[in-house]
């Protein structure tokens, strides 16, 4: 039977492999049977904690009437997430990160450097587990990877509250967590934040055992599995300064200087050893350990805006400007991420948590006979972190994901308040609310992705990819007619580089790019000329936003330039959903392979007769300060 060790033990074995795997890949051996030995290992060692783990010597708990229909409530919902997450990969980071970049790397057979992509020199130990299915040609199972480290984090939760508050009250947690709308839409994606949340927790559990008993072994575990949630994200970086006051706090408490400045610093010296590759690494490539983190914090503070790493305004000054937000709008951010959040939106927090935890935290801190002695210290831990996460980054929900255990343990220990009060029918009516709140959202992702059309082979993987993503058809047509060599340039294209066969340039989302190069041009010939030494033969874009971007950022002349070089120099391959894939002339005249190429129309563009009509309009048909919207730039 499981106990909560087994969870740190099968977190390292996790851990461990990504390691493996990273030293694997710098050595170029990023292959099949180099990936599939250690990957074996590793399912052995999983295997055995989890069906030869004893029960550790404590004190039987008595069962409950409510156990069984909890546990089936489990059960049910990790069977109903699946059907989500057995789909093709379709979400946002996945395709311009999580996968992508793992992808780019099983290519060439090594890790290597990726200039362009400043993400890519974060830590990854979640994304290259993702090596390993990739490399067998199978893109559903970093889903699941994924999945179960959320399925670990709740039985975490469910070792904790068994000790401290009973078996129904852990499996009560357990549900209530992996039921949590931001949860549950995790759960089906290949994304990294369920890893640094289990990580984060670990850490945290460890350390409160460490304080109870001072077993130096789980001082150590909880170093460890920081090493580990630093390796898979850095917002918890803001763990590991809270845990390390947290154990400095707690020797300083017992009058111990001397045991504060020790466990501390040891605390901090085996946390960073564990993430000492990615540091080596990136010294190495960049000459800075924490590039871009340590960029991006420098250059927000020079400019006086205080030390935030997501963007070019301050998080908090963003919400006040972008959003027209006041005072009393981010005095309420704690509570409004709850009850406002969104998916797809930046300013409603991007992700959905459920506003009924809003009722359970407070009567958490009712006084009661009994009285939970770790309940102060995981206030302090969400508080606080909350606070430095809305300094420092966007506040998106996933961000929050290191504290959501814990706010479902103080939810937890507050439903129990109110079971053994007079108002349990109240509590009752809240927890039941709250799960068909969770449900109505699960239902809602159903409706949205219609999972089993595709699962029961009503639609092909082409179907369902060119319904999800309105980019796919245009990428699967580069993927079939581009010559092997070609080189595409992505402009305002979403950067979703998953599905691409040829060398993609990630590049402007934002525009910055191309119109410095715009800038640095004298005419259209010119700019032809910049674009060709990048070795780029073709550009891929939205057309809507390059329209938009376009008459907000340029003037007459540069909309002429612009428009020259897309008549003159240019031919549009495809379009479809309002992306179109466009031929740099010269590659064009150089490869007689390319669709929509006829000897008439090439000997056309040969004389210079050939002036395109379709997406950018002709030089005459520019005026003023804008583009003719009609011709659809």
């Amino acid at each position: 039977m499981l106990c909560m060790e087994d969870i740190y033990k099968a977190g390292f074995v996790l851990g461990g492999l990504s390691l493996l795997i990273f030293a694997l890949g710098h050595l170029g051996l990023i292959t099949p049977p180099f990936l599939i030995v250690p990957a074996l290992l590793a399912f052995a060692v999983l295997a055995a904690i989890f069906f030869k783990s004893k029960r550790p010597s404590t004190p039987e708990q008595s069962s409950s009437r409510t156990d069984l229909p909890l546990k089936v409530a489990i059960i049910i919902l990790i069977i109903s997430i699946l059907p989500l997450a057995l789909t093709p990969p379709t979400v946002r980071d996945e395709l311009i990160q999580h996968l992508a970049v793992p992808k780019l790397y099983l290519l060439k057979g090594r890790i290597f450097e990726l200039k362009a992509l400043g993400f890519s020199y974060l830590p990854q130990n979640i994304d290259l587990l993702y090596l390993i299915p990739l490399g067998l040609g199978n893109d559903i199972v970093p889903r699941l990877t994924h999945f179960l480290f959320g399925v670990l984090t709740g039985l975490l939760i469910y070792f904790y509250l068994l000790k401290e508050a009973g078996r129904s009250y852990g499996l009560l947690g357990m549900l209530l967590y992996l039921s949590t709308p931001l949860i549950l839409n995790l759960g089906r994606t290949a994304y990294i934040d369920h890893g640094a949340a289990l990580y984060s927790m670990l850490s945290l559990v460890a350390a409160l055992k460490w304080k109870d008993g001072g077993d130096k072994k789980w001082l150590i575990y909880s170093a460890v599995s920081m090493g580990l949630a630093l390796g898979a994200k850095y917002n918890t970086l803001l763990s590991l300064v809270l845990i390390n006051a947290f154990i400095v706090f707690v020797c300083l408490k017992k009058g111990k200087v001397g045991d504060a400045v020790k466990f501390g610093t040891l605390y901090l010296i085996i946390s960073l050893l564990i993430l000492s590759p990615w540091l080596v690494r990136n010294y190495i490539w960049t000459g800075s350990p924490l590039y871009p983190l340590y960029e991006s914090v420098v250059s927000a503070t020079a400019k006086g805006e205080g030390v935030h790493v997501t963007s070019e305004m301050a998080p908090l000054a963003k919400r006040l400007v972008l959003y027209n937000e006041g005072i009393i709008d981010l005095i309420l951010l704690p509570f409004r991420v709850f009850w406002e959040g969104a998916d797809n939106s930046i300013e409603r927090f991007d992700g959905v948590l459920n506003p009924l935890f809003l009722a359970f935290i407070p009567i958490a801190f009712i006084k009661r006979k009994k009285r939970y002695a770790d309940l102060k210290y995981l206030a302090v831990f969400s508080v606080l972190f909350f606070a430095m996460a809305a300094l420092t980054v966007d506040l998106v929900t996933r961000y929050l994901l290191p504290i959501m255990p814990v706010l479902v343990i103080i939810s937890v220990f507050g439903i129990r308040n109110m079971f053994e009060s007079r108002f349990k029918w109240v509590s009752a009516i809240l927890l039941m609310a709250a799960f068909v709140f969770n449900i109505n959202y699960e239902a809602g992702l159903y409706r949205k992705y219609t999972p089993f059309t595709y699962l029961t082979g009503q639609e092909s993987r082409d179907d369902y990819l060119g319904r999800m993503l309105p980019d796919y058809k245009a990428v699967s047509y580069a993927n079939k007619n581009l010559p092997p060599e070609s080189k595409v340039f992505f402009l305002f294209a979403g950067d979703r580089g998953y599905y691409w066969d040829r060398e993609y340039s990630y590049g402007d989302r934002m525009g910055v790019f191309f119109k410095a190069l715009m800038s640095a041009s004298k005419d259209d010939a010119d700019l032809t000329a910049r674009i060709s030494r990048l070795k780029i033969t073709h550009i891929f874009m939205n057309d809507a936003i390059m329209e938009r971007f376009s008459n907000e950022n340029y003037d007459q002349s540069d909309l002429m330039t612009l428009a020259g070089f897309f008549n003159r120099h240019t031919v549009r391959l495809y379009s479809a959903n309002g992306f179109s894939l466009y031929e740099i002339k010269q590659a064009a005249l150089g490869n007689q392979s390319g669709a929509r190429r006829n000897p008439a129309l090439l000997r056309a563009v040969k004389a210079g007769l050939y002036k395109r009509t379709g997406t950018l309009p002709t030089i005459p048909a520019i005026y003023g300060r804008g583009i003719e919207s009609h011709v659809g730039l």
